[in-house]
């Protein structure tokens, strides 16, 4: 196979420049990342019935009838029952008034009682558009408290009807809601950022230990944080939320990011033929084989996902997939290069 790169590495830099702007672009300015609804706090609507339900359908229902910023849908089909199992963010109002009454309540622990009474006030002119008027602070916020719970529950009875309506259920469905909470959503992505690091780090001395170089160990690194910059710039363009899905599917890109980046480093730096352009495109040969053939089944694995409606399985290969096409770039220019200028340096 003919050289590829002696000569015209410098040449190839351009491309992962360009691509790390643009990603960083769009995963970090514009349309930028939204985490999930498991980060953020929400619902989950878990719909039962005999009657087969469709899940773009019930996600175009409720974007179109009720003001959420998140809805995500996904059928349960089996031999047992049928049904969608509904994640939604909270109605903006809702959270509004949400946030005034815990304001209310640090409020009335603090002894502002003036300014709890106009919390409460506040929430209440919110939910149903009254004007009250208190003098007990206590009383202010469980009423408002009450508007709260009755808001929720219109608001899910509507949701409920609208789905109902929509598909003819009649008297054959079950409806089971629960509420995911904003703290557990904040502390795991906390765990998740956490575990993205120490995965990091522990790959970074697992590698330094294996080269004893720097500037091989930071080819390799440099590639794991740009294929997931890349996926993360993906997730943004698609509309895919970070959830402790694409979470999990992000870490799988550093596992398979690592093994071929390896695979070229250790040809680059141990094989004895040829000069290191040449290592390199025999190399590439390899790594090409290894990466086409996991793209091919991320491929097929997304099509079936989107025509099957498997959510979780489509939002993982979506990511993967991107992260792989990123590694393409990563792995066959940027860290070629590195590792090409390397040799060549340390031969003079």
């Amino acid at each position: 196979m003919k050289d590829l790169y002696t000569g015209k590495y410098k040449m190839y830099m351009i491309i992962p420049i360009l691509v790390l702007i643009f990603s960083l672009f769009f995963a970090f300015v514009y349309p930028g990342l939204k985490l999930g609804i498991e980060l953020t706090g929400g619902n989950v609507l878990i719909v039962r019935s005999s009657t087969e339900l469709d899940a773009i359908t019930i996600e175009n229902l409720l974007k179109s009838e009720f003001d959420l910023t998140q809805v995500s849908v996904s059928t349960i089909n089996s031999a047992n029952s049928m049904g969608a199992y509904i994640e939604y963010s909270k109605d903006p109002k809702l959270i509004q008034a949400e946030e005034l009454i815990n304001s209310a309540q640090i409020a009335i622990d603090e002894e502002r009682d003036n300014e709890a009474i106009g919390l409460s006030i506040q929430s209440i002119k919110l939910l149903s558009g009254k004007d009250e008027s208190f003098t007990n602070p206590k009383v202010a916020l469980a009423a408002a408290q009450d508007e709260l719970l009755s808001a929720n529950e219109n608001f899910l009875d509507k949701m409920k009807s609208a789905i109902v309506n929509k598909f003819n259920l009649g008297e054959d469905v079950e409806f089971q809601i629960r509420e995911i909470s904003p703290t557990f959503g904040e502390a795991s992505l906390v765990s998740g950022a956490y575990i993205a690091i120490l995965a990091l780090v522990l790959i970074t001395i697992v590698i330094f230990i294996s080269f004893r170089q720097i500037i091989p160990t930071v080819g390799i690194v440099q590639a794991m944080i740009f294929d997931v910059i890349v996926a993360l710039a993906a997730m943004a363009l698609l509309g895919i939320p970070i959830s402790l899905i694409t979470i999990s599917a992000l870490l799988m890109i550093l596992g398979y990011s690592v093994d071929s980046n390896i695979m070229l480093t250790s040809r680059v730096l141990k094989d004895k033929t040829g000069v290191a352009g040449e290592k390199a495109t025999r190399s590439l040969k390899t790594g090409l084989t290894m990466t086409g053939t996991t793209i091919s089944a991320l491929v097929v694995m997304i099509v079936i996902s989107h025509f099957y409606q498997i959510e979780v399985m489509l939002q993982i290969g979506i990511v993967l997939l991107f992260g792989l096409l990123g590694d393409l770039v990563s792995t066959w220019i940027t860290n070629v290069g590195l590792l090409i200028w390397f040799v060549e340096e340390r031969k003079k």
